[in-house]
């Protein structure tokens, strides 16, 4: 099941500004009304503003490109950063969000090989590399310096729509014994900590982990079945009973002193991979043993700074480094060890009308863990069988018959999925 490597020829600049004045867009799927739409989203048409639906006719399809169509979505607090504009403003709005999909082939362009109508298949955070770059070469495409538009969305559709055309090599096929209704944080929450925890991993090591939520919970899982004595460290004592169920061996409330001081000083840790933003580091760093590693995963907002002693990180030989999701062998990867050691995310599910619903509790930190969205089996059928027959090349004298003929199939209920 390995995803297909590709080279693809780009401008090597980095200058965002340059890119908004003078390339068209439109190879994403041009903004129009809901009757000449072809895919139905959720968005925002300009920075900071609220949710809503908006629609898009998407472009033919590419010849290196797969149509799917969306069944689950997940949703990140990166998404909200992008809308809101806090990791910085060079992205292009009307900006549909979501990085985390898993959804249905329904069309494959004319050089696709991988794929073919009918497979289940996951997309999560990058559409695009070069393939030349010094790290394309030796497999972080992750990392690409030459492709500006390299993440999933921004400019393109990202997952909160119903349809969207994505490049074949960062397409993977799904694993048979992951339930598709809760897997789609995998994508990004997994990928993130499963990558460096693997490249770092010391079977034995006492690991920690800093926050028990989105990203925490699954680091939990995977560092506890790579055979690390996983140690959870958050400022909710509540959380202890949940993060023992999920692997960790011990419980740290990082608000309680005594608890804190056990770990600088008897019980140091070898490893710690910090999934939240925590303004001061330092007493987090005092618990790593001399030559241990910090990894920073969790990205907050550009303004906010992180404070810790450089002393004790010179005199120790302290690592402090970072992480971004994975490439694509690392994603796959993730995905069949979250199979093979039934690694799962706690989501709560919405339907795609309560998608607005779902991004507030994300953006005020609420959800337990990610929020999904069930796309096609909540999309209004009618709507959808519309939007489909918009993708297919039908003549504008027949079209009404097939619409008709769809909505009489609806209500006899001789259609029962699409």
């Amino acid at each position: 099941r390995r995803c297909v490597q590709e080279t693809v020829s780009t401008q090597s600049t980095w200058d965002l500004s340059e890119y908004k004045e003078t390339m068209d867009f439109s190879y994403r799927g041009v903004v129009c009304p809901k009757t000449e739409s072809n895919v139905c989203c959720w968005g925002v048409a300009k920075a900071k503003e609220q949710i809503q639906r908006l629609y898009f006719k998407l472009p033919p399809l590419a010849d290196d490109e797969v149509r799917i169509k969306v069944l689950h979505a997940g949703m990140c607090h990166s998404d909200c950063f992008k809308v809101d504009e806090e990791w910085g403003s060079n992205f292009l709005f009307p900006l549909v969000p979501g990085h985390e999909t898993i959804a249905e082939v329904e069309k494959v362009g004319a050089k696709v090989t991988n794929f073919k109508p009918g497979d289940t298949v996951a997309y999560g955070v990058f559409r695009d590399c070069c393939g030349k770059c010094e790290f394309c070469r030796r497999g972080d495409d992750q990392l690409c310096e030459a492709c500006p538009y390299k993440a999933s969305y921004d400019p393109h559709l990202g997952g909160y729509s119903t349809h969207m055309h994505v490049k074949e090599g960062f397409l993977f096929h799904m694993p048979k014994g992951l339930p598709l209704h809760k897997s789609a944080p995998i994508l990004c929450a997994g990928a993130t900590v499963f990558s460096p925890l693997k490249r770092w991993c010391i079977s034995g090591a006492r690991c920690g982990v800093i926050g028990i939520g989105g990203l925490g919970h699954m680091a939990v899982q995977i560092g506890n079945k790579m055979g690390m004595k996983v140690v959870a460290i958050s400022t909710n004592p509540s959380k202890e009973k949940e993060a023992k169920a999920f692997g960790a061996k011990e419980f740290v409330c990082s608000k309680n002193e005594e608890q804190m001081k056990y770990l600088m000083q008897k019980e140091k840790l070898d490893l710690i991979i910090n999934t939240v933003y925590v303004p001061d580091l330092t007493n987090y760093l005092y618990t790593l043993k001399a030559g241990g590693r910090f990894i920073q995963v969790g990205a907050p907002e550009i303004t906010k700074p992180l404070i810790f002693n450089a002393l004790d990180l010179v005199c120790n030989q302290k690592i402090f480094t970072g992480s971004c999701v994975g490439n694509r062998k690392e994603v796959e990867d993730t995905l069949d060890f979250c199979e093979k050691f039934e690694c799962h995310p706690v989501v709560e599910n919405y339907k795609w009308a309560e998608l607005p619903k779902a991004y507030k509790r994300l953006h005020d930190g609420l959800p337990r863990y990610r929020c999904v969205v069930d796309v096609a089996s909540t999309f209004d059928n009618l709507q959808l069988i519309i939007l489909q027959l918009s993708l297919i090349h039908i003549s504008e004298p027949t079209r009404p018959l097939y619409i008709s003929y769809a909505v009489f199939c609806l209500k006899k209920k001789k259609i029962q999925k699409i």
